[in-house]
């Protein structure tokens, strides 16, 4: 962005855009002020010469005409005013009797009252704001002040505001290549991370300050996105590996099978057949579960979400597992809180829960036991662990078996992935429960509660409206 024009970027045509609603405010700012004190100048002499004239038409009234005369005569000789005062008493005809200044062009006043007088004046020629009036004998008289003061005022004023503006033109202009130097910069760091992550650079993330603004907070969000992105590129690059390993002892015991059929009896062949149909079955097996997965994370299964009573959902697994784990000399206790629900995919749930409930069945029962099982069933309000507390559903499936080492229970979500101690299955059932339960807003973890191990899934509640 350096290199390019500086109208190609939103943040110097922002900064720029409010700079000129900046100037354009303060141009209507002063024209509102220009015009109230021009006005208000006006006013003033439009009342100075009204008073004035009224003031001179009493002298004459109470004094004479004579008397008049003298009193302009010596209005105009007394110093004060004299170089703005405009003084005129004319005969009926237009000619001056008494006067500081000349009508121009010479001519009889015939318009009444307060209006602007073009005089001249000490050689000069002024426009005046003067108030005119008809004495009772005939005469007019005409008393005001030229609009000199006014128009300093005016003068001073627009150049004033002109430079107000030119300035703050310049300063907008300026803010705006500050301000498009200030996001660029903040804008790099994003650039540059992006442009190494996009030639292939997972690991890379943008440098996160203490500032707390927008960008701050951009920076974050852009980071968690990159480790997400990060963690499901490396589950791809997992799954791939573990497909192509789990699948190549399959595939090379049929293609063997096979091999071996061609040269056998026609019964060894059945027999042969038959196995290579039950490897396949198995295969199909595992791609259902991974479709299922995929299913699940892609999110499409949140357009039938509603809330769902867990309480009649876990009896129904329950009631499903019961008589197998009594068969088995075992036992499946439920312990639920009525009224509990959770917003989500009842299937799905339920889904969820028997994977666990399956594996507490196989891998619950206590070293030594001859008997199954003891698995207990648990749900009710409870408090997410997490930073910020928040009241959900908790489901726990609870065993009374060995538990795990610390490294399965790392990996137990992970596909494909099996314990030393067990290699049967392909690992692929905690996974569809961790995705279910990632889809539903919630968090699953395990335990060992020794003795035993604890299953933990934790839902959001439904709020109630």
């Amino acid at each position: 962005m350096r290199g390019s024009r500086p109208w190609s970027s939103l943040a110097f045509r922002l900064a720029l855009s409010y700079g000129g609603l900046m100037v354009l405010t303060m141009v209507i700012v002063l024209s509102v002020f220009y015009v109230q004190t021009v006005g208000v100048v006006r006013v003033r002499l439009d009342k100075q010469a009204e008073n004035h004239v009224r003031r001179l038409m009493e002298h004459s009234a109470k004094y004479g005409p004579g008397a008049l005369e003298n009193e302009i005569l010596q209005t105009i000789r007394d110093g004060v005013n004299t170089d703005t005062e405009i003084l005129i008493l004319m005969d009926r005809d237009g000619e001056p009797i008494v006067s500081n200044a000349e009508v121009f062009p010479h001519r009889k006043l015939t318009t009444m009252g307060v209006r602007e007088l073009t005089v001249k004046r000490g050689g000069r020629l002024v426009v005046g704001r003067v108030a005119v009036a008809e004495m009772p004998n005939g005469n007019l008289l005409a008393a005001g002040s030229d609009m000199q003061l006014q128009r300093d005022m005016e003068e001073l004023f627009g150049q004033a505001s002109l430079l107000a503006a030119i300035a703050a033109c310049v300063m907008a202009l300026i803010g705006a290549i500050v301000f498009r130097r200030v996001v660029d910069e903040r804008a790099a760091a994003i650039r540059s991370t992006m442009s190494r992550v996009a030639a292939g650079d997972l690991r890379q993330r943008i440098p996160v300050d203490q500032r707390g603004d927008e960008f701050t907070l951009l920076n974050r969000d852009i980071n968690a996105m990159l480790d997400r992105l990060e963690q499901l590129m490396e589950g791809i690059r997992h799954v791939s590996n573990s497909i192509a390993h789990n699948l190549r002892t399959p595939l090379t015991r049929i293609l063997l099978r096979l091999r071996n059929a061609q040269q056998a009896s026609p019964e060894m062949q059945s027999a042969t057949l038959a196995l290579v149909a039950e490897e396949v079955a198995e295969l199909g097996v595992v791609f259902e579960k991974l479709l299922q997965i995929a299913e699940v994370e892609s999110g499409a299964s949140r357009k039938r979400f509603a809330p769902v009573d867990l309480q009649a959902l876990l009896v129904d697994v329950v009631d499903f597992y019961e008589p197998l784990v009594e068969d088995a000399g075992g036992a499946l206790r439920l312990d639920v809180q009525a009224g509990v629900q959770a917003l989500g995919d009842g299937d799905l749930i339920a889904s969820a829960v028997s994977n666990l409930v399956d594996n507490a069945i196989k891998y619950g029962a206590s070293a030594g036991d001859i008997h199954g099982a003891d698995v207990l069933l648990r749900a009710g309000p409870a408090q997410d662990s997490g930073s910020d507390g928040a009241w959900g559903v908790e489901i726990t499936v609870q065993d009374r078996g060995p538990g795990a080492d610390p490294q399965t229970l790392e990996h137990m979500t992970t596909r494909f992935y099996r314990a030393e101690s067990d290699r049967q299955g392909y690992g692929l059932g905690l996974a569809s429960v961790l995705a279910i339960v990632q889809l539903h807003g919630g968090k699953l973890s395990f335990h060992n509660s020794h003795p035993g191990m604890m299953a933990r899934i934790w839902l959001p509640a439904v709020m109630d409206v």
